[in-house]
């Protein structure tokens, strides 16, 4: 499974340059967000609010003739709570991490300033779960290494003069965890920087 989405991703890269598509623009960017409503069954911590969830990341955007541009992005999403189970178990901290390698297709609407646009990706998530201090009756789940989908949807802007692209942006995440699937939301907001 883990070779599975890099060669789908280089296979839909591969079919974006090849000869037919030529590209037409290339950009790098940050991005930072905040997941919202993460929901992992599996993840039973009654003391720890996962409403939010802080995100940082950067990507690639691979821009083609169709007007459907390619998006690469790492991300970096984490929560962490101290005396988690207090008072029961007092002096516990958790930390849950999800670390994302993402591909996204997007179709982007060219209009001369606001760009809107759709897209549907993959995602390669690493899922850690960590306490520290003394140990208890409670359950923190195992690591895990698995997949994901995601639609998405916003809006960028861009100004003729300006080499960068102010983007929102929307995206419904669910993760293919054991059992039944872990899902959330994420607003982004970022910057593309594009190249000459």
């Amino acid at each position: 499974m883990r070779k599975i989405i890099p060669l789908t991703l280089g296979l839909v890269l591969l079919v974006l340059t090849s000869s037919s598509q030529a590209l037409t623009g290339l950009g790098f960017g940050i991005r930072g967000g905040l997941v919202q409503n993460y929901d992992n069954p599996a993840l039973d911590l009654s003391g720890v609010d996962l409403s939010r969830m802080q995100m940082i990341g950067g990507h690639l955007n691979i821009g083609t003739l169709r007007i459907i541009d390619l998006e690469v992005s790492a991300e970096y999403a984490w929560k962490k709570k101290k005396d988690a189970f207090a008072p029961t178990f007092p002096n516990v901290d958790v930390t849950i991490a999800d670390l994302s390698l993402n591909g996204t297709a997007k179709y982007k609407f060219n209009f001369p300033v606001i760009r809107p646009f759709v897209g549907l990706g993959l995602g390669w998530h690493r899922l850690v779960y960590s306490s520290s201090g003394p140990s208890g009756s409670y359950t923190i789940p195992d690591d895990e290494n698995t997949w994901s989908w995601q639609p998405v949807g916003g809006v960028g802007l861009h100004f003729p003069a300006v080499p960068f692209e102010i983007f929102l942006e929307g995206r419904y995440t669910s993760i293919q965890t054991s059992g039944k699937n872990t899902n959330y939301t994420t607003i982004i907001g970022g910057l593309t920087f594009n190249l000459p």
